[in-house]
């Protein structure tokens, strides 16, 4: 991260100490909050009591038995000089705080006309987020998408207890749904149409994007889209040595764009690849590895539940206490998440809820 080439000769590059400023260390009232929380008889002085609650940075949502309803991040969050990204010389006065933005200023809402509020680590934005800079990682959204979408599908405008049950372990991914048409399209109109292709397009046109462990579906679709990922930004990422890939968010938004520069393949010098072409190579590659795990090229087999695994460990590692693995829904963007690295084959979801409760 440090540009070697600014840093004196008299100072040894292998030992260049790297000293982080973090709002933690200074004093905080998180216990002040607390006891201003549980003596508020208003919204008023629940949201004055909000403003102690500093460390660590929390999402406060808020209901009381007048019908009010509100979500306020709050926290100290420093205002630089740049948005903190990557590393800073000191010696030269670089990347000095400025302040804290004023808590007014934190998004917040209340009382929406859409009379609901939904929170899962998606993008906050508040009415100066042009001018205060919060961070740069958040969830991709698509969770916050589908609780949206069920809140907003309801019978007559209410959710009651039985519908809060479904919306919690919901398992419909929208990722699926935003990339799976691209998938079947160019697969239907670039790729021979052998027994195994058209098993594959059987599975997904018949799918409802549920990441059930019982399909096939999800498997192929899961398998590809990591690939698509790997496909379309490995090349440029290993070339810059940067270690981290885009959202998929952003992958989303290229999708937009046949001929974007980043489905281009820089390791090829004969072809200048676009979307269609990786998405094609990604599903080769993906029949190729499931074949090998699941030991067959029936494609219903591939069942999503026979790669994706759910592990229960025990916190303090006592592997005799630890639950699993057992087939399992889900995925790290559904409503009920269950996020498994299957790169080498089976993944264990060891996250998921930390707690429910309607």
């Amino acid at each position: 991260f440090l540009d070697k080439s600014t840093v004196p000769p008299s100072i040894n590059q292998s030992t260049i100490i790297i000293a982080p400023k973090w709002t933690g260390n200074n004093i905080t009232y998180e216990l002040r909050a607390l006891y201003g929380f549980n003596h508020a008889k208003n919204r008023t002085a629940f949201n004055q009591a909000s403003k102690y609650f500093e460390n660590p940075a929390q999402n406060i949502v808020y209901a009381d038995v007048d019908g009010n309803i509100g979500i306020r991040p709050t926290g100290k969050v420093p205002i630089r000089t740049n948005n903190g990204t990557f590393p800073y010389s000191r010696s030269n006065g670089e990347g000095e705080w400025q302040g804290y933005i004023p808590f007014g200023k934190l998004p917040h809402t209340e009382n929406p006309t859409q009379h609901y509020l939904v929170s899962a680590n998606q993008k906050a934005v508040g009415p100066d987020y042009t001018k205060y800079f919060l961070q740069n990682s958040y969830a991709a959204g698509y969770r916050a998408r589908r609780i949206n979408e069920l809140l907003n599908e309801s019978a007559d405008g209410t959710v009651g207890v039985e519908k809060m049950k479904e919306i919690q372990l919901d398992i419909v991914s929208k990722v699926a749904e935003v990339f799976v048409p691209f998938l079947i399209n160019a697969t239907e109109t670039i790729l021979p149409k052998n027994s195994t292709v058209l098993n594959i397009l059987t599975q997904l046109k018949n799918w409802n994007y549920k990441m059930d462990k019982n399909l096939a579906a999800p498997t192929i679709y899961r398998k590809w889209r990591d690939l698509l990922m790997d496909y379309t930004f490995n090349d440029e990422f290993t070339q810059a040595k940067a270690g981290k890939k885009p959202s998929l968010n952003v992958l989303e938004k290229l999708m937009e764009n046949e001929t974007s520069k980043w489905f281009d393949d820089i390791t090829t010098t004969s072809k200048v690849e676009t979307r269609d072409d990786i998405i094609i190579k990604a599903l080769y590659s993906t029949i190729g590895f499931l074949m090998a795990y699941y030991a067959t090229n029936e494609v219903a087999s591939w069942r999503w539940g026979g790669i994706h695994k759910l592990y229960f460990e025990h916190l303090g590692g006592l592997g005799t206490l630890s639950a699993g693995p057992f087939e399992g829904d889900g995925e790290g963007y559904t409503i009920n998440p269950a996020g498994a690295d299957i790169s080498k084959g089976e993944g264990l979801a060891r996250w998921g809820a930390s707690e429910r409760f309607i």
